[in-house]
């Protein structure tokens, strides 16, 4: 793909090495493609936000490595432990207040709230537990546009300021969205009903 370096998915270190530098890359997910970096890398989440066209202050959903505390980045309550107990690793975004020592960039968060899961998808997941930081993982597209599911359909999205590197999964399987939820509190609000059904 002029323009986008293709990494192949057998060689991730080259991708966990270009988001420790400060790289945008575009990664398979359980749904569709994402467009993401190093979600502690205030200036990374800026240039995924000026790719997307993502306005400033709506926030970006990120991935977190398997195995983490999570409570390093939000503070779950026990209704959103469940959740992710059951769902995760699975296409569950859970919309929480941002943990005080989280280091994630204040980019990402909406109004002191955090949208996390961890992926089920064997790259996104790998991605982030070698990079071992919260991956932004919104999807490659552009704001407003339709989720992308085939490599072939970037080279139109991206035209002007492109993303560094696709992870090339091929074809990916067209399933609906993500599910996210904001759970602060008992209380339950579904933002996005996805894939998940709740």
């Amino acid at each position: 793909m002029p323009g986008i370096k293709s990494i192949s998915p057998s060689n991730l270190a080259a991708a966990v090495d270009l988001l420790k530098r400060g790289g945008v890359l575009i990664f398979p997910t359980e749904t569709s493609y994402a467009l993401g970096c190093d979600a502690t890398n205030d200036q990374a989440v800026a240039r995924v936000f000026a790719i997307k066209g993502r306005p400033e202050g709506k926030g970006t959903p990120i991935i977190l490595p398997p195995d983490v505390d999570v409570n390093t980045y939000v503070e779950l309550s026990e209704r959103a432990q469940e959740l992710a107990k059951q769902h995760w690793p699975g296409p569950l975004n859970i919309v929480a207040n941002r943990a005080k020592s989280s280091p994630v960039s204040h980019r990402c968060e909406t109004e002191g709230t955090q949208s996390v899961r961890q992926s089920s998808h064997p790259i996104a997941s790998e991605l982030a537990r070698q990079l071992g930081r919260p991956l932004v993982a919104t999807s490659a597209n552009r704001s407003g546009e339709t989720a992308i599911y085939r490599p072939d359909e970037l080279e139109s999205e991206f035209i002007d300021d492109r993303p560094d590197a696709i992870v090339d999964a091929g074809h990916l399987p067209v399933v609906p969205a993500s599910t996210t939820v904001k759970v602060i509190d008992d209380k339950l609000e579904v933002i996005r009903q996805g894939v998940i059904v709740l």
